[in-house]
């Protein structure tokens, strides 16, 4: 239950729109639509297009912020369209003449549309390991920050960095914008623990929510 002192503090979407009856759903302003595809031994890899004549996509911002996996290797592959990729401060500019590129867990990234492509961008993502674990990048965590950033579009409302926190922190990974460059790890976790007590417990935000998790 949210109390209404929590309401006024953090405004967030009253009403969820659930997209667990969908394999695919679409990002915030439109920008990108998400794909998952199930992959053998109860495997699954993201399939994402990224719309090349979207505002945001043009814009280098239909992607992530730059952030970390602890506990999980993450690998890309090119299809159509060419991805840009900042690792560790190391810019990658991939099409689909490109190997799979593989980002070690611990390992500073971001990724979006380039701005050299002329075509829709298309490429596939997964993380590993992907299953039998908690507190891992999965489709769950895609579905719940999708949606949430989705709905705070729709409702006119600036997402709470204090939401994104605990989405984060309960799959084991960091946010990491480029302020925060001269941080440790050691010192973003700390941080990310705080956080996430913080939109847990005293602003009643959650981990996940059943309209977004399947």
């Amino acid at each position: 239950m949210v109390w209404a002192w929590q309401l006024r503090l953090s405004p967030r979407p009253r009403r969820r729109t659930a997209n667990t009856s969908q394999e695919s759903f679409i990002t915030s302003g439109n920008a990108a639509l998400y794909e998952t595809v199930s992959k053998p031994g109860g495997l699954w890899a993201i399939k994402e297009m990224h719309y090349v004549e979207n505002p945001v996509v043009k814009a280098g911002l239909s992607g992530p912020p730059l952030h970390i996996h602890l506990r999980q290797d993450e690998y890309f592959k090119v299809e159509q369209g060419t991805l840009g990729i900042i690792t560790d401060g190391v810019e990658h500019v991939l099409t689909n003449d490109d190997a799979v590129l593989f980002i070690p867990a611990g390992t500073r990234h971001r990724f979006w549309s380039h701005k050299s492509a002329s075509e829709n961008l298309v490429f596939s993502a997964w993380a590993y390991p992907c299953k039998d674990r908690d507190h891992i990048i999965d489709v769950n965590f895609l579905r719940n920050a999708v949606g949430y950033l989705a709905d705070c579009e729709k409702n006119g409302l600036q997402p709470s960095l204090f939401q994104l926190t605990l989405f984060f922190h309960n799959a084991s990974s960091l946010l990491s914008p480029e302020i925060c460059d001269w941080m440790p790890i050691w010192l973003l976790i700390w941080i990310h623990i705080a956080g996430a007590w913080i939109a847990e417990t005293m602003l009643g935000y959650e981990r996940c929510y059943p309209e977004y998790t399947k």
